[in-house]
């Protein structure tokens, strides 16, 4: 009995080493085919968002798995998700940067906000440096004044009911009280600060007494505080809006332009700036007495010149004017001429005394 009971054990032990090496009890292969699975529904997990967490890997079973190819080879899944989770990333972007254009994004903002569809606005070079800002005006009031920085528009100014603001040479800008006002402050002034697209208040009169401000005569040191004031929190130091010093009258007046205000260029509805700032209307060829016209960066001899235009030339004019201050009229062009490129020209933008036209 005990030689027969041995046998039969010898027998099943036998038996069951052979099953196993042949795979007929597929627990061997299910625990492949979960560890397979368990990689994917890994690899899967790692590209969901957090909102989107899978079940719990011992959940699943290999019928489960939604793509027998990524069980079979997970490593191939894992490019192919990657390439495809770069590919749905990027095409926003791509989508996004394509002909953006902040300046027009903005004014489409505006237009499409019944607040503010009915300002007008004008694009305008403060400084004369060459980048042109946005100023919006309500009923030939200075409302809104945009400035650019990192070329996206900065909102700098936005006037309240209260104050006047009125536009210097040289990007300075007056506010003064008017008789809705209930401030104590009588006349600020301001000056743009290209670097940063903004404007910073540098002298006022107070309650008849008279202050400069610290964004006055600025130190080296000061400027680089603020750049990394603004690098870092997108906004000034405390500092920079504090009194700086207390000054007499007679400073006071003798620190303040004496220039004459600045007379804007006529100010266009939102809906029609495509014709204004876009498509230049017709062709002006240069006429004048010194067998040249300067181009400049603002409507006014007070501009810096870009180029000299020679008699005969031609140029592109735009629906949009201005008058300076001696009351001579502006044109906004913009010229073709031969440049050292990798183009070899270039289109010049600025502005031409009519005078000077045939």
């Amino acid at each position: 009995m005990k030689n027969n009971l041995s046998r039969s054990m010898v027998i099943a032990v036998l038996a069951l080493i052979v099953c196993a090496a042949s795979g007929c009890g597929s627990a061997a292969g299910d625990t492949v085919s979960e560890n397979t699975a368990g990689k994917v529904q890994a690899q899967t997990e790692e590209k969901k968002e957090p909102e989107e967490t899978a079940a719990p890997e011992e959940t699943k079973t290999p019928e489960e798995t939604t793509d027998p190819e990524a069980a079979e080879d997970p490593e191939n899944n894992e490019v192919s998700g990657e390439a495809d989770s770069e590919a749905e990333e990027n095409e926003p972007d791509e989508e996004a940067s394509e002909g953006s254009d902040p300046v027009q994004d903005l004014l489409d903002s505006y237009m499409n906000d019944p607040q503010k569809k009915d300002l007008e606005y004008v694009m305008y070079d403060v400084n004369a440096d060459g980048i042109e800002e946005i100023i919006f005006t309500d009923k030939g009031r200075i409302k809104e004044i945009y400035g650019m920085r990192n070329n996206k528009p900065n909102l700098t100014i936005d006037c309240p009911e209260s104050l006047d603001m009125t536009l210097y040479p040289k990007g300075m800008l007056r506010a003064q009280s008017n008789e809705k006002s209930d401030y104590g402050t009588k006349d600020m002034w301001m000056q743009y600060f290209p670097k940063w697209g903004d404007f910073l208040s540098v002298f006022e009169e107070l309650d008849k007494e008279y202050y400069t401000f610290s964004a006055y005569n600025l130190s080296d040191e000061e400027i680089r505080q603020i750049n990394d004031s603004i690098a870092d929190i997108n906004d000034y130091p405390v500092w920079l809006h504090e009194w700086s010093d207390k000054i007499s009258k007679k400073d006071f007046e003798r620190l303040v332009p004496k220039d004459s205000p600045v007379k804007l260029p006529e100010s266009s509805s939102l809906s029609d700036r495509e014709a204004i700032e876009v498509i230049p209307e017709y062709l002006e060829y240069v006429g004048a007495p010194d067998g040249y016209a300067n181009l400049r960066t603002g409507p006014g001899t007070e501009y810096d010149i870009v180029c000299r235009i020679p008699n005969d030339d031609s140029m592109e004019v735009y629906r949009k004017n201005a008058t300076s201050a001696d009351g001579k009229t502006w044109l906004k062009v913009t010229y073709y001429t031969e440049a050292d490129n990798e183009d070899g020209y270039d289109w010049l933008t600025g502005w031409i005394a009519e005078s000077q036209l045939e």
